[in-house]
């Protein structure tokens, strides 16, 4: 997931659609068709890696940090913090956080 994530970084226009579709959902009918295509991503995250639902929330939730550096261009910046901000994830970065352990 991590190796096929890092290619969709490099695609900067499909990165920035997806943030205005994010910021377009004060439409109704733009919010429920981008609830959708959430959804289906969600499932194919989770079907794909056999995550429970707390390491999938973590995942999705780094994928957008990397989404926003992106989209930003963090990478071309040279400081510390870009450096920082744009590490890639790793497999078994998650293998800790369970649904368990997060009660």
């Amino acid at each position: 997931m991590g190796l096929r994530y890092d290619a969709s970084l490099k695609d900067r226009t499909l990165l920035l659609l997806q943030l205005q579709a994010f910021a377009a959902c004060g439409d109704a009918e733009v919010r429920e068709a981008v609830r959708e295509s959430f959804g289906r991503l969600w499932q194919t995250v989770s079907d794909a890696t056999g995550l429970d639902a707390v390491q999938v929330k973590t995942f999705m939730a780094y994928g957008m940090l990397l989404n926003t550096n992106a989209a930003l261009a963090t990478a071309d910046l040279d400081a510390d913090r870009a450096r920082q901000a744009t590490t890639r994830i790793h497999a078994g970065l998650f293998s800790h956080l369970t649904t368990e352990a997060n009660q």
